[in-house]
């Protein structure tokens, strides 16, 4: 029997739609809140390739429109692997040309 609560952590695939994309973060639409501040993992599809980042909630908003049910969310970039940072970089850069 146990005597003592246990704790323990879920980790969990939510899917989200980019909103805005830039070197240091994104906006997110998300159906789940997320805790601002928290920090979190995510995988960026960026054309067929994922791009792996770490990223604090800086802001947590509803979204505004009725079809866009969920949260805007905020994030900004803490942590992502150098590899990863060039992919998103050239993708950025070609935005920037068209």
């Amino acid at each position: 029997m146990i005597e003592q609560p246990l704790r323990g952590s879920l980790r969990a695939e939510v899917r989200a739609r980019v909103l805005d994309l830039s070197h240091g973060g994104a906006l997110l639409h998300l159906a789940t809140p997320l805790e601002v501040g928290g920090i979190y993992d995510f995988a960026l599809d960026i054309e067929g390739e994922t791009v792996c980042v770490q990223a604090e909630v800086r802001h947590l908003r509803i979204a505004a429109l009725a079809e866009s049910a969920g949260y805007q969310v905020g994030v900004h970039f803490v942590g992502i692997d150098p590899s990863d940072e060039q992919r998103l970089s050239g993708y950025l850069a070609r935005l920037a040309q068209s």
